[in-house]
C-alpha cells in the first residue's frame, strides 16, 4: 500500500513539475489553475481602457506583480539651467521669484508664465523687511528663451513692469493659471485662481490671516485679467502655492490649499470643490504628514496626465525632521485617480531635489502649474532658490527647467526576471504598444489570457509567450506582435488579461492603438 501512495505523489508531482494539474483524472495543461468547471461564477466587469496610455503606479489596471519593483523616477534639469534669474544676475535687479504656472499656447506658437514676483522693503517698526508682490508674465517662443514684455506697472519702487494682476495695497502670494473649460469660456480664455494679503505688517505678513483671500479672474489674453464678482471664494490664511484643477470626469473644479482648521500646523494640504466656481466645499485635509515625513508639507502643485492626477509635494524641512535639509524644501511624488485619495511610494524617494551647495536651487524648488508634453520627454518647469526659505532674499532665485521621459513618472522593473499580471480589461482591437527599456540581454515578452468568468486566466495557445516577438532596448513606443498576429481585432470587446514576462527591464506603460 506505502509503495503505491508513493507512486502515485510521484506522478502527481511529475505532473505539476510539467505544467499539468490532474483533477478527477483529466490533465488540464494549459487551463491549470484557473476556476474552470465551477458552478456559477459571475464575471468581473472588465476595465474599459479604450486607446489611453495606462500608467502603472498603482493597481488601477494591475492586478499582481512578481519579482518586481516600482521605481518612481527623477526628471533631469536642464543644461542651461537657470533659463533667467530675478535679482543682480537678471534683469528685475530687486526681486525674488516666486511660483510659477506655464502653458504651452499653440494657437499663438507661445509658452506662457504667469509668476510671482516679490519686492522687498524695508521698514523700521518692527523692525525687518516683508514681500510686495505681484503677478507677472512672461513669454517664450521655445520654452528655453524667455522675454519680459513691458506691460502694466501698478507697483511702486522695485517693482516688476510687467505686472498682470495684483491691487496696489495688497500682497499677491500664488498664481495658479489653466485653460477655462468650454462650458465657461465664454468668460475668458484662461483662468487663474489668485492670493492676496496685507503688504507692511510686520516682517512677514503671509503669516497674518486678517486681510488674506483667494480669488478667481479670468482674461482673454492671458494679460488683462477681470475679477470675479463672487470674489473672495475663500478669506483668511492659505499662503501657499494655491493651486486648481479641473476633472472632466466628475466636472468639478478642485482647489489645493492649506487647511484652515488644523491640530496647530498648517503646513498640511487640503482640497475644496465646486461645480460652478462660486459655491465651494468646506476644505478637508487630504494629504497629513506621516511617520516617514518631516514635519510640514509645504503645499502641493497638482497636474494631470494621461487619466491620472500627479501631486509635487512640497516637504519643508526643520532641524529635528533632518539637521542637514533644515529650512530646505524639495519634492515628492503623489498619484490620484480621483483628485482626492492620494497615494505616494512607500519608501518615499524624492522627485525634484535640491542642488549642491551654493548652486541655483541649493536651498528650495518649487515645481511650478503645468507640464509640456514635447515628444518623447514631459518638460516641468520650477523656481529654483539658492537659500533656504527662512533667509530667502532677492537675486537668489530662478526660472528651471527638468524634462522627464513621456509616461516616466513611475515604472516597475524586474533587475532580473519578473512579471506583471493586469486585472480583466476590455480589449479595443488595434495594435499593443509599451513603453518599456531593457538591459543588455534583456527582454519583454507577452502573453495574452482570459479574462472572464469560469475561463478566466485560461491561455489561448496563439497567444501565449512561445508565440511573441522579443522586446529589446530602449523606446517609447515598442510594437508587440506574436506569429501570425499583428494586432488584437479579433479579440476586441473580449475581457482579456495581459501577463508581461519582464527579464532586466523596466516597464513605464502600455497602450492599445490602430
Amino acid at each position: 500500500m506505502e509503495t503505491n501512495k508513493h507512486r502515485v505523489n510521484a506522478v502527481v508531482l511529475a505532473a505539476c513539475i510539467g505544467g499539468l494539474l490532474l483533477v478527477g483524472g483529466r490533465a488540464l495543461g494549459r487551463e491549470g489553475h484557473t476556476i474552470r468547471g465551477s458552478y456559477s461564477i459571475i464575471s468581473t466587469k472588465p476595465v474599459k481602457v479604450g486607446n489611453r496610455r495606462q500608467l502603472l503606479m498603482d493597481d488601477y489596471v494591475v492586478e499582481d506583480i512578481r519579482n518586481c519593483r516600482r521605481t518612481v523616477h527623477q526628471p533631469t534639469k536642464h543644461a542651461a539651467n537657470p533659463l533667467f534669474s530675478t535679482g543682480p544676475a537678471g534683469p528685475e535687479e530687486d526681486e525674488a521669484f516666486g511660483t510659477v504656472s506655464v502653458l504651452h499656447d499653440r494657437e499663438h506658437g507661445l509658452y506662457r508664465l504667469w509668476a510671482v514676483h516679490s519686492a522687498t522693503v524695508q521698514q523700521s517698526t518692527p523692525p525687518g523687511f516683508y514681500w510686495d508682490s505681484r503677478g507677472a508674465y512672461h513669454r517664450s517662443k521655445d520654452g528655453n528663451h524667455w522675454e519680459t514684455p513691458e506691460l502694466l506697472n501698478r507697483g511702486e519702487g522695485p517693482i516688476l513692469n510687467n505686472v498682470v494682476l495684483g491691487p496696489p495695497d495688497r500682497s499677491q502670494h500664488s498664481i495658479s493659471v489653466i485653460e477655462t473649460p468650454d462650458k465657461w469660456r465664454h468668460r475668458g480664455r484662461f483662468l487663474m485662481v489668485y492670493f492676496i494679503g496685507p503688504v507692511g505688517r510686520g516682517p512677514h505678513p503671509g503669516l497674518i490671516a486678517g486681510g488674506q483671500e483667494l480669488r478667481i479672474a479670468f482674461s482673454d489674453d492671458g494679460i488683462h485679467w477681470r475679477d470675479q464678482k463672487e470674489n473672495p471664494i475663500f478669506a483668511g490664511q492659505s499662503d501657499t502655492e494655491n493651486n486648481i484643477c479641473y476633472n472632466p470626469d466628475r466636472k468639478v473644479f478642485m482647489l489645493y490649499r492649506r487647511p484652515p482648521i488644523h491640530a496647530g500646523e498648517i503646513r498640511r494640504i487640503a482640497y475644496s470643490q465646486s461645480a460652478d466656481l462660486i459655491h465651494w466645499t468646506q476644505p478637508r485635509h487630504i494629504i497629513v504628514a506621516d511617520e516617514l515625513d518631516p514635519y510640514s508639507l509645504y503645499g502641493m502643485t497638482v497636474v494631470r496626465y494621461q487619466g491620472v492626477y500627479f501631486g509635487f509635494l512640497q516637504l519643508f524641512y526643520s532641524r529635528n525632521s533632518n539637521r542637514e535639509k533644515h529650512m530646505m524644501v524639495d519634492v515628492q511624488l503623489a498619484w490620484s485617480r480621483d483628485g482626492i485619495h492620494w497615494q505616494r511610494h512607500p519608501e518615499r524617494p524624492t522627485f525634484l531635489a535640491t542642488g549642491p551647495k551654493h548652486s541655483y536651487d541649493a536651498g528650495m524648488v518649487f515645481l511650478g502649474k503645468g507640464l509640456i508634453k514635447r515628444g518623447d520627454h514631459i518638460d516641468l518647469y520650477y523656481a529654483g532658490h539658492e537659500n533656504l526659505h527662512i533667509s530667502m532674499v532677492p537675486g537668489e532665485s530662478s526660472l528651471c527647467l527638468a524634462s522627464l521621459r513621456k509616461d516616466g513618472f513611475t515604472s516597475l522593473d524586474a533587475p532580473q526576471e519578473g512579471s506583471v499580471l493586469t486585472k480583466p480589461i476590455e480589449c479595443p482591437g488595434g495594435k499593443l504598444h509599451i513603453n518599456a527599456k531593457t538591459a543588455r540581454g534583456g527582454s519583454i515578452r507577452v502573453a495574452i489570457r482570459r479574462g472572464d468568468g469560469e475561463f478566466d486566466g485560461l491561455r489561448p495557445p496563439e497567444w501565449d509567450y512561445e508565440q511573441a516577438r522579443a522586446i529589446a532596448g530602449d523606446s517609447t513606443d515598442h510594437f508587440v506582435t506574436w506569429k501570425g498576429q499583428e494586432n488584437l481585432n479579433a479579440l476586441k470587446g473580449k475581457a482579456i488579461r495581459l501577463e508581461f514576462k519582464l527579464e532586466q527591464a523596466e516597464l513605464f506603460s502600455f497602450w492599445f492603438q490602430d
